[in-house]
């Protein structure tokens, strides 16, 4: 037996019990919880390198957040974005969204992270924007 594989495998499944998660069931998901900031900050780097905009967006406004255990955890984010004046390619801060409506141009997103920490995989499932 491959004991590398099985002690991580375990201790995701020790965690996850003790958490309360039901496997497979999706339930509502702590924003003040490490693992679910870390999951959106990626959701949210990934979609502004797949954008056309010069300008980064950020979260505005977190609507709902949802994990559910799938070999791993997914979480489920629905977020309102905004532009900053912040421009692509800058240096990495953290960029106000522009106070200006017109400018800041608001718009609605669901991003799916799918994360497997025992194996250092992360990854956007679904990027969708309206």
């Amino acid at each position: 037996m491959n004991w590398t594989f099985v002690v991580p495998l375990l201790a995701v499944v020790f965690t996850v019990a003790n958490a309360g998660i039901m496997t497979g069931g999706v339930s509502d998901a702590d924003m003040n919880d490490k693992s679910t900031q870390d999951a959106l900050q990626f959701a949210v780097v990934q979609h502004n390198k797949k954008t056309n905009d010069m300008y980064v967006s950020q979260v505005a406004k977190v609507i709902k957040v949802q994990k559910q255990v799938v070999a791993g955890i997914k979480y489920i984010f629905t977020v309102d974005m905004a532009r900053t004046s912040c421009r692509k390619g800058g240096a990495e801060t953290t960029c106000a969204i522009h106070e200006d409506p017109q400018v800041a141009r608001p718009y609605q997103c669901k991003f799916e992270v799918w994360s497997r920490p025992w194996i250092s995989d992360i990854r956007v499932v679904k990027n969708e924007c309206e």
